[in-house]
């Protein structure tokens, strides 16, 4: 694991932009797998930046979408979808024929976790895994358990998620999501897990012990060989 020590968030932005950049300029068309939230959004401002000054950088670049709530109403700004289109999509132009997408809709979950599992098994694999860390150390929507899941399936969502301040703002009750399982994320290539914000001192603590444990999922990250720890330090 390659850990970045960074003074901001201004400055873990832009080493994992420069990362993601150098990635893109190697392999134009590789697979960018996005996480909602505010951790990466500064990545995806870079992003748009660049988009800005080489309008054709991105033009064969593909996305997939790492999670998606489930229980949410189509026109609420708390899907991870609505995340990603203002963020980064649109912000780049991805049009949908390159894009993956849980279906924040889908009155099937189960059958739209085969059916995004299908869509990476003739795209796949993910080049690039954007990830952050839950304050109980969960990455994408994959919860600390006895045992973990390795493809993209239902999860139930732990006490600790279900308290943290955006899903209590949303005013549905949620209980579950859809979500890439830690065997998706471990098949990318390359993986940038970004820390920054109040309450994941602990986690990031646990995860630097290098004990890899089920009740840890980012833990499981020691286990590839090419993972890129970005650490917003003044957030913690």
């Amino acid at each position: 694991m390659h850990i970045h020590y960074c003074s901001d968030f201004a400055e873990m932005s832009k080493k994992g932009a420069d990362l993601v950049h150098l990635e893109i300029s190697k392999k134009p068309d590789l697979l960018f797998c996005a996480a909602s939230g505010g951790s990466p959004s500064g990545l995806y401002e870079l992003m748009h930046q660049k988009h800005l000054a080489k309008p054709e950088f991105f033009k064969r670049m593909r996305v997939i979408k790492l999670d998606e709530w489930v229980g949410l109403p189509e026109d609420s700004q708390f899907t991870s979808e609505y995340d990603i289109q203002e963020k980064l999509l649109k912000k780049i132009e991805i049009p949908s024929d390159r894009y993956i997408s849980f279906d924040s809709q889908a009155q099937k979950p189960l059958q739209e976790c085969q059916r995004v599992d299908q869509e990476l098994g003739k795209s796949g694999p993910i080049d690039i895994c954007i990830l952050g860390i839950g304050q109980n150390g969960h990455i994408a929507l994959n919860e600390p358990a006895e045992a973990l899941q390795a493809d993209c399936h239902i999860a139930k969502l732990s006490e600790t998620t279900l308290n943290s301040g955006m899903i209590q703002t949303v005013g549905i009750p949620l209980t579950e999501g859809m979500t890439a399982g830690v065997g998706t994320i471990l098949r990318s290539k390359m993986i940038l897990l970004f820390i920054a914000g109040k309450g994941k001192k602990q986690a990031l603590k646990q995860l630097l012990t290098k004990k890899i444990q089920t009740q840890l999922p980012a833990s499981m990250l020691w286990m590839h060989s090419n993972v890129h720890l970005l650490i917003d330090e003044s957030s913690l």
